[in-house]
């Protein structure tokens, strides 16, 4: 595709996006210029934090 910018031409590169987020549908819907859309929210298991700290080489709890 041939694009223009301030008079100067340039040909349009097509990159590809990674795609292996999971999502899922939100309950929520938005309009933006006529058109309905629905939210999509990631899928993500954030790991189970410790409560264990460790500073210079000292493990302690909070």
């Amino acid at each position: 595709m041939q694009l223009c910018y301030r008079g100067a031409r340039y040909q349009a590169q097509t990159t590809s996006v990674n795609t292996s987020v999971n999502t899922v549908e939100a309950a929520i819907s938005l309009k933006f210029l006529g058109q309905t859309y629905t939210l999509r929210k990631t899928n993500y298991q954030s790991p189970l934090q410790s409560d264990l700290y460790k500073y210079r080489g000292i493990v302690y709890q909070k």
